[in-house]
């Protein structure tokens, strides 16, 4: 009959009672799924250009193209949208094309108030100095390395994709504290409009 919620009480305690520092090992150990999925497969991004888009993942976080659809003569007279494949470490991104002028952060930040949703990729503490100086020199607007508010074994870089997809890249290894830009009054870890840009590939 099982214990009436017993375990699960205790679990939720135990994760509750961690430190908000941990190490950052743990948050790359694999779990056991009961349904046994394995993780992300992919997730999909919309595009008003897909190949535009596709530079900036190639040249801004080298994205290495892995599958195209809907650009066959087939395809487009059957109106299917076209989507590009590109693979970012062990990440697949799907960017597709979306069937109208504004996209879906558009819609959904207009005023730049949230920062969900917004995709995440790891790489080290000198890796996210690197990437940081990296977007430097390719004039796109950054916010960061910033702390997570109690979660301090993480610290990220925040930018914007051409569509205004929120992106970020992330270590959770340790970081020089003069490193750390301090987060503004209010709490937000960016201002999301001031992010936005007009990157063209090169």
């Amino acid at each position: 009959m099982g214990d009436c919620g017993g375990t699960t009480k205790k679990k939720t305690m135990d994760i509750l009672a961690r430190p908000a520092r941990f190490g950052f090992e743990e948050r790359f150990e694999p779990q056991s799924n009961r349904f046994t999925l394995t993780g992300c497969d992919h997730f999909g991004l919309p595009a008003r250009d897909p190949e535009l888009s596709g530079k900036f993942f190639e040249q801004i976080l080298g994205g290495v193209e892995f599958f195209r659809a809907g650009y066959s003569e087939a395809e487009r007279a059957a109106k299917k949208s076209r989507h590009i494949f590109y693979h970012v470490g062990a990440v697949l991104v799907e960017l597709v094309e979306q069937r109208t002028e504004n996209g879906y952060p558009d819609a959904t930040n207009p005023n730049g108030e949230n920062m969900n949703p917004h995709y995440a990729f790891g790489t080290t503490a000198a890796g996210v100095l690197a990437f940081k100086e990296h977007l430097t020199r390719e004039g796109i607007p950054f916010a960061g390395p910033r702390r997570h508010g109690s979660v301090v074994s993480a610290a990220s870089v925040y930018f914007r994709d051409i569509d205004g997809n929120i992106l970020e890249v992330v270590t959770w290894e340790d970081m020089p504290a003069s490193e750390i830009v301090p987060v503004p009054p209010g709490g937000r870890l960016a201002d999301w409009n001031a992010l936005k840009h007009n990157w063209r590939p090169h």
